[in-house]
């Protein structure tokens, strides 16, 4: 951990922390379609909370340009919602951009060895965040936040933190920080990882900058957010464990030659104990919430058989130091470090192990235990509001139902 990052750390104590009040775990769903008949049924049982899922490349499909007919069903299913009585999340759908939008000047990432992802460029490059502010400007001014308790903010094609996985470009072992805006940031410009042309003190250095760029994309997505009068609650969705602090100290060691990056945590850029740290020095960082989007996840399984998968008392103690935390879970570690420095906590299941971006395995839980055993998860960690992946999976006609989400919901509630 460099010296900046353990300084901002420090700052961000668990005992300077604000103390937050403790509350019963409220319920919800991810992918809200807002319609009525399925509304008055999650209300009966027990949900408060739905996530509303948008699209940019559906709101704006040309320049400046908006799908009338999009915007008002956007306005329209917010409305049902907020009148059902229920809190609504919104996910603005940056992770959707137009067509159009990669054809701007620098709008995609550059690999240290070539590779171009999918997708837009949510860190670096100026002309995409030009056209985010504008859409974000235009939902804002369209649709409204009346109603909204909460917004959405992330840089990855899936909505989350990060820089693209293993993989992406065709690549493994990929950093994405070799784009011209990107360069020109760079505090060792035309340094590639892994090669041994720097010192280990110069590798941690743009090491720190590599993850702190990603918080300070999203630091702009809030920033902009609260320009526009939003005054609500920011949810950071975020998966894994990201960088454990012993695997960084050994990577950067090795020039960030690919040694300790067993999930490819170092090419995301995930180092949670900086970025969250920054976030918490925000002035508006009481309303920001570590949205934890895997719990029960494979790691959770994992861990089970040497019961370390949930939170425990004392878990933010000298948690950086801890050599233990190798076989923590993910939601562990990582609600732990939110709750050391002081940040909100929600959190949601993977979703079916069966489908596209869960990062399913031979060995996740299946759905049906997923239902049973991430609610508990949330509540043992002190998330406030457990959302489950995914309404459409409760009204499919197969198990888990929304039966059977009351009553885990009732159980928890005391009522069952």
């Amino acid at each position: 951990m460099s010296l900046a990052v353990a300084s901002a750390i420090a700052g961000c104590a668990p005992q300077a922390a604000p103390e937050r009040q403790a509350s019963p775990l409220t319920f919800g769903v991810l992918g809200s379609s807002c319609a009525p008949d399925r509304l008055a049924r999650l209300r009966a049982a027990g949900v408060s909370v739905v996530e509303l899922p948008l699209a940019w490349d559906r709101y704006e499909p040309a320049p400046g340009q908006v799908d009338a007919s999009y915007v008002a069903q956007s306005r329209a299913r917010l409305a049902a919602c907020r009148a059902a009585g229920l809190q609504v999340v919104l996910s603005p759908g940056l992770q959707y951009p137009p067509a159009w939008v990669r054809e701007l000047p620098d709008a995609t990432l550059l690999g240290g060895v070539g590779g171009r992802p999918a997708g837009v460029d949510m860190v670096f490059s100026a002309a995409v965040r030009g056209a985010t502010d504008e859409y974000l400007g235009r939902l804002a001014a369209d649709v409204g936040f009346d109603g909204v308790a909460a917004v959405r903010v992330g840089t990855t094609r899936t909505g989350e933190l990060g820089y693209p996985g293993p993989g992406a470009g065709g690549h493994t072992g990929e950093y994405w920080a070799f784009s011209a805006p990107a360069q020109h940031g760079s505090p060792l410009p035309g340094w590639v990882p892994g090669r041994p042309t720097v010192t280990a003190a110069q590798a941690d250095t743009w090491f720190t900058w590599y993850a702190g760029a990603l918080s300070a994309a999203v630091g702009r997505q809030i920033d902009r957010l609260r320009a526009l009068g939003f005054t609500g609650r920011v949810h950071l969705p975020v998966a894994g464990r990201g960088v454990l602090p012993a695997d960084r100290a050994a990577a950067v060691a090795g020039l960030l030659d690919g040694r300790n990056d067993p999930d490819g945590a170092l090419e995301r850029g995930l180092d949670y104990p900086a970025i969250f740290a920054a976030l918490a020095a925000r002035d508006d960082a009481d309303r920001i919430d570590v949205d934890f989007t895997g719990l029960d996840d494979v790691s959770a399984v994992r861990a089970r058989a040497q019961a370390q998968d949930g939170c425990r008392a004392g878990d933010e103690d000298g948690l950086l130091e801890r050599a233990d935390v190798a076989d923590w879970s993910a939601q562990r570690f990582t609600s732990a470090l939110a709750r050391r420095l002081g940040l909100g906590l929600v959190g949601e299941n993977p979703g079916s192990p069966d489908a596209p971006h869960t990062g399913g395995a031979a060995d996740s839980d299946p759905l049906v235990d997923q239902l049973v055993r991430a609610p508990a998860y949330a509540a043992g960690c002190g998330m406030t509001t457990f959302l489950f992946a995914f309404e459409g999976d409760l009204f499919a006609g197969s198990a888990p139902d929304l039966d059977d989400y009351a009553g885990r919901i009732a159980a928890a509630e005391g009522r069952g």
